[in-house]
């Protein structure tokens, strides 16, 4: 009779001595049903006492044992998201380069490549990014919910009526009916009496939108009513 070579011994390891656990339990559990050996028989091969091999028969057949994993539907697997991994590296490097997630998604669809705001937000919240605080942008972005890039407005500055025409056409006119009352209110003597400005600038950028020299105009009088 021909003896097995060093080789298949070795291999035989591999089911005699199975270092995966739901593989040791299958053996055990093989030998105790197939074999015909007994409790402390069939556990002693595998590193089980008599008793954890009688709660491991006492399982299987109660079929709260998964020893073998189920067959997987083709495709990606539950919670994968493709589209998110093809860009994940793109993301990254976008903000990097201090994007947003509004224009991350915008450069992405315009690379080919789109994913929504949504998306981009996971991939930076998952890479360990906090929130995008910007500072003053020497351009504005073109995107009107970008926080902090949301406009294309010039800066504040002293409005000079004189220099305005005479009759322009703007569906935000009501906004001068509170001059006068800004006016009335004297806010540069408001500011001065509470100490303004406390950061250089600060008063003046929250002040400039007074007219300079502007007269308070009384209100129009009111109609009684009848």
């Amino acid at each position: 009779m021909t003896g097995r070579s060093p080789q298949h011994e070795r291999e035989a390891e591999w089911f005699t001595a199975p270092g995966e656990v739901n593989q040791r339990r299958y053996e055990a559990l093989r030998a105790y049903f197939v074999g015909g050996l007994t409790y402390e028989q069939a556990g002693a091969g595998f590193g089980y006492t008599r008793w954890a091999m009688v709660d491991l028969v006492r399982q299987h057949r109660a079929g709260k044992l998964q020893l073998f994993a189920a067959p997987r539907k083709p495709g990606p697997p539950p919670g994968a998201a493709p589209a998110k991994e093809r860009v994940r590296g793109r993301v990254i490097e976008l903000r990097r380069q201090g994007y947003s997630t509004y224009e991350i998604s915008g450069r992405l669809a315009a690379e080919g490549t789109p994913l929504n705001r949504t998306s981009a937000g996971e991939i930076l919240a998952e890479e360990g990014f906090g929130r995008l605080l910007r500072g003053p942008e020497p351009e504005a972005s073109i995107c009107p919910a970008t926080a902090g890039r949301d406009t294309s407005l010039p800066a504040a500055k002293v409005i000079d009526f004189d220099a305005s025409p005479a009759r322009a056409e703007t569906t935000r006119a009501g906004l001068l009916l509170a001059v006068p009352d800004l006016v009335a209110l004297d806010l540069p003597a408001l500011a001065a009496a509470a100490g303004y400005p406390g950061t250089p600038g600060r008063a003046r950028g929250e002040l400039a939108a007074v007219p300079a020299g502007a007269q308070a105009h009384p209100h129009p009088p009111r109609q009684p009513r009848r």
